[in-house]
């Protein structure tokens, strides 16, 4: 093929050097074996693949186990969750930038960030079911005694509707002093006390020593709370859906800004290669004159001329994200 006519650019030279060079030869091998001879540009590329896709796994690893390190579930609040993930997956990229080359169109990159999002998520659902967990067996245990009192029918008298009202409220107490309920903490006692709330008016309606404008004022209290209680979980889970948009938008950021860097520096590796080649081509020009073969002097001063141009759009060159 024509691409065997010339010799391979320093650019593969320095990578089959450097990144996975048993590797290379093994594919460049078994091409030739299967009769389908690639240019060396594709073998390298084949090593690429098998490369970040390493990268990929060392990076997802090494997500998972800074996870397991670190997290408790559940979480006192989501922005704990997330600052957790946020830390494990800068990491993870680096990791990632670190163990990767040639990764054409970013796709690896993207593969990378699509696990990452799912494994945010799944960590995500984790906590909201480990906190309701944790929130109903709390009120298993706490609300057990008003469980039984109401069996009992210890408020189905005058005044068991006072008394009723008195004890939910030191129950609540007690529930809401407990720690690391979680994010559901508010919401699984809201969904209980709404199943109170047919029993709870029962004792209302059948408690004597209240009048029935008293019963009324009572009805709409407990229904006012009941709405103040609603509302406040909608604006909570508002404000989760906007914790979980801004950290997708800084994962975005991390990714952008760690991308940048390893350009820049793959940048200024091929520069330095640029310099070195340079001197060598000059230093061959310089013996070439003195010996006296002034054609192919002629000659490596065109290579020259065309390196220095290369070199002069390097550094002319913007990354662009």
């Amino acid at each position: 093929m024509d691409c065997f006519l010339t010799p391979p650019t320093t650019n593969i030279i320095f990578y089959s050097l450097f990144v996975g060079l048993e590797t290379l030869i093994l594919t460049y091998v078994n091409a030739i074996s299967s009769r389908d001879l690639p240019c060396m540009e594709n073998a390298i590329m084949a090593l690429a693949q098998i490369e970040n896709s390493a990268a990929v796994k060392k990076a997802i690893a090494h997500y998972d186990w800074q996870m397991s390190e670190k997290v408790q579930l559940p979480t006192e609040t989501l922005q704990e969750l997330l600052d957790l993930h946020m830390a494990s997956e800068k990491e993870a990229i680096e990791v990632f930038m670190k163990n990767s080359f040639k990764d054409v169109d970013h796709l690896f990159q993207k593969e990378l960030a699509a696990q990452l999002a799912i494994k945010r998520n799944d960590f995500y659902k984790e906590n909201i079911k480990a906190s309701s967990d944790r929130c109903s067996a709390l009120l298993k245990d706490i609300f057990h005694s008003l469980e039984e009192d109401i069996k009992q029918e210890i408020f189905s008298k005058p005044g068991g509707y006072r008394l009723l009202m008195q004890t939910i409220h030191e129950l609540k107490k007690k529930y809401i002093q407990e720690p690391r309920k979680g994010i559901q903490s508010e919401e699984v006692l809201h969904t209980y006390l709404r199943s109170k709330e047919s029993v709870i008016d029962a004792i209302l309606q059948t408690d004597q020593n209240l009048t029935k404008r008293e019963k009324l004022i009572e009805v709409q209290r407990v229904k006012a709370e009941s709405a103040e209680a609603a509302a406040k979980m909608l604006e909570e889970m508002q404000k989760k859906n906007q914790q979980m948009m801004e950290e997708e938008k800084k994962s975005y950021q991390e990714y952008v800004k760690q991308l940048a860097e390893k350009m820049e520096q793959e940048r200024a590796e091929i520069m330095a290669e640029q310099e070195k080649a340079l001197s060598l081509k000059l230093q061959e020009q310089a013996m070439l004159q003195k010996e006296g073969f002034q054609d192919e002097s002629r000659q490596l001063q065109r290579e020259i001329e065309n390196l220095k141009n290369n070199m002069a759009r390097s550094r002319k060159k913007c990354i662009l994200i």
